[in-house]
């Protein structure tokens, strides 16, 4: 039985560093476990899946990486609005991450638990995003 591609991201309360990140989580794509790994920078959430590290101090290789970007704010609703609320199930952030091999669209929904906030992502399956090498495409000057 396959596992739905899912995690969970939570505030890393115990950074000390600034290279440290600024969320830790783990989730499960294509029934493989991975860590997540997340920094906040210039307005979008930066991540990074690795493989688990166990009890090795040693960092595993990134499998994937990519950026997610806020969702737009709700629009404030007056108290003549009649209309139906907006739908509660928009992403607070919403991107791609890739690896060499796939690309996701990963969605991530605001939750709030007993000692915080939270993010559950939803994975999705999508076309890699052509890309042009840098190095061998740039001339010598």
């Amino acid at each position: 039985m396959s596992l739905p591609d899912r995690g969970k991201l939570f505030e890393y309360a115990q950074k000390q560093k600034p290279s440290q990140p600024d969320f830790h989580g783990d989730c499960t794509i294509d029934d493989t476990a991975y860590e997540l790994r997340g920094w906040k920078r210039d307005g979008q959430l930066a991540l990074s899946l690795a493989p688990p590290k166990g009890d090795s101090n040693k960092i595993p290789r990134d499998v994937f990486r990519g950026s997610l970007d806020p969702a737009p704010p709700k629009p404030p609703r007056s108290k003549k609005d009649k209309s139906p609320p907006p739908d509660d199930d928009v992403p607070a952030w919403s991107g791609t991450i890739v690896s060499e091999e796939t690309a996701y669209i990963v969605r991530a929904h605001e939750k709030q638990g007993k000692s915080g906030l939270y993010w559950t992502l939803s994975f999705e399956k999508t076309e890699k995003p052509a890309t042009e090498n840098e190095w061998e495409t740039s001339e010598e000057v």
